[in-house]
């Protein structure tokens, strides 16, 4: 049972992680994605806590791509364990630099919407009157 609560909390968080994509900040590289979409990109999970649980040290990683300019990708390893994955769309407001997101989970359907600055955003959320803290960084 701890396993099914701790796997399903993963997913919600990895979900929430998922549909918050935004970045306001361009490649070094100077290539025409990213100078038109900058956000393109894979976002690593550098913290994850569960209350006072490191949620980290359970995964080998967890990360979040966009793969085009409307599907992205949650991809997860739990240690000695097989790689995990969820697609998801997502749609993003250039005027506002808000990303909307939205993937379907065990039969239900989650969306959000929310801004990084810097490459760089923090999900919070509250499971199972725990706080889910997770911090995103852009590769």
């Amino acid at each position: 049972m701890k396993r099914k609560v701790l796997l399903i909390s993963v997913i919600i968080m990895i979900f929430s992680a998922f549909i918050t994509m935004s970045a306001c900040t361009l490649s070094a590289e100077g290539s025409i994605k990213a100078i038109t979409k900058p956000y393109m990109a894979e976002y690593e999970c550098i913290e994850a806590r569960l209350g006072n649980n490191n949620l980290l040290e359970k995964y080998d990683y967890i990360i979040i791509s966009l793969l085009d300019k409307d599907t992205m990708e949650v991809s997860f390893k739990p240690k000695n364990s097989d790689k995990k994955t969820f697609k998801g769309n997502y749609k993003v407001n250039t005027e506002t630099r808000e990303f909307t997101g939205e993937v379907g989970i065990l039969g239900a359907s989650f969306k959000e919407t929310v801004k990084i600055e810097k490459g760089e955003f923090i999900i919070t959320k509250n499971i199972l009157s725990m706080p889910l803290i997770m911090k995103f960084k852009m590769k």
